[in-house]
């Protein structure tokens, strides 16, 4: 099956969007790794252990030599030492031995820290560099979906007048059918990478694998991008009105019969602004930009490179 030049493109900006998620996980989506080497941290545990039994082995033979002391002699000044020993000096060489356990423990228990929350922040990273790269891609999708729809409704449109379904029922079938499909990816695909990468909750606690979970997911999706594409439609209607926008409007004419989709940008930026936004008031966050849960410089960078991209890819004129 021969591939097109638009899907070409759109493969080249997934694998560019790949690479910039892999490369530059901290400025794209404003994730900080714990710092430290468990390896180095759990080699430290161990010297911590060693000096906890050297101490407690050295303490052993003294106790050893201290008892003999009170045990062939009796007299005010042994009865002395015996109490200082027992009462002052064994607890506190214990504590200095428990001291470097508890210390020990500690070091340990923060290096699977690190290892778990690192390899879950890693996941999570893959799961948003994988939406990205599926986002770009699904542009190639969306406009054939769009052709297949129009194409079942023209038989409906040739036996009606009445102009609110011409003008109506297409877009509303593809909003429907392109938001399962795309709310159908955004769950299907963070599912599998959490099955590959052992991911059970998430950093809330949530059963990522659970149905209701992904039902939810799915449902938060769908209405997200059913605002999507009514402000993407509304934005791009708005701006063929209006002289002045009517130029950012138009898509960059190619010689080979093709147009670069630039003439989408705006309308789709507005839109993908509604979708974050949307989510977060699904979540019951303050969707507003600045706000603690709103919309973040990570989200937006995110949206450049990708609907930058989709920019970029060729359409039909």
């Amino acid at each position: 099956m021969p591939v097109g030049l638009a899907a070409k493109v759109a493969m080249g900006g997934m694998a560019g969007a790949g690479l910039a998620g892999a490369l530059a996980p901290e400025f794209l989506f404003g994730i900080s790794y714990l710092e430290g080497d468990p390896d180095r941290i759990r080699e430290a545990a161990d010297v911590l252990d060693d000096i906890a039994d050297a101490i407690d082995l050295h303490f052993r033979d003294a106790n050893a030599a201290a008892e003999v002391v009170w045990k062939k002699s009796s007299d005010e000044a042994v009865d002395a030492f015996k109490v200082f020993w027992n009462d002052e000096y064994g607890p506190a060489v214990l504590a200095v031995s428990l001291k470097h356990r508890n210390a020990a423990n500690a070091c340990r228990a923060y290096a699977d820290v690190i290892e778990k929350v690192n390899h879950a922040l890693n996941v999570l990273c893959w799961i948003m560099t994988v939406d990205m790269m599926y986002t770009i891609g699904y542009q190639v999708f969306t406009w054939k979906l769009f052709q297949a729809i129009m194409k079942r409704q023209a038989i409906l449109l040739k036996l009606t007048a009445h102009r609110f379904v011409i003008l109506l029922l297409p877009s509303f079938s593809y909003w429907v059918a392109d938001s399962v499909a795309y709310a159908t990816g955004e769950v299907v695909l963070p599912l599998g990478l959490n099955y590959l990468g052992g991911i059970k909750t998430d950093l809330s606690g949530n059963d990522v694998r659970s149905v209701d979970y992904n039902l939810t997911a799915f449902r938060e999706h769908f209405v997200a991008n059913m605002a999507f594409d009514g402000v993407a439609d509304g934005t791009a209607a708005l701006m063929a009105k209006v002289p002045g926008l009517r130029t950012v409007a138009t898509h960059i004419p190619l010689p080979n019969g093709m147009a670069l989709n630039t003439g989408s940008a705006v309308p789709r930026m507005a839109a993908s602004i509604t979708y974050s936004m949307t989510l977060d008031a699904q979540h019951g966050d303050n969707p507003l930009p600045g706000s603690e849960h709103g919309l973040t410089e990570e989200e937006m960078y995110q949206k450049f490179v990708i609907h930058g991209t989709r920019s970029l890819i060729p359409r039909v004129r």
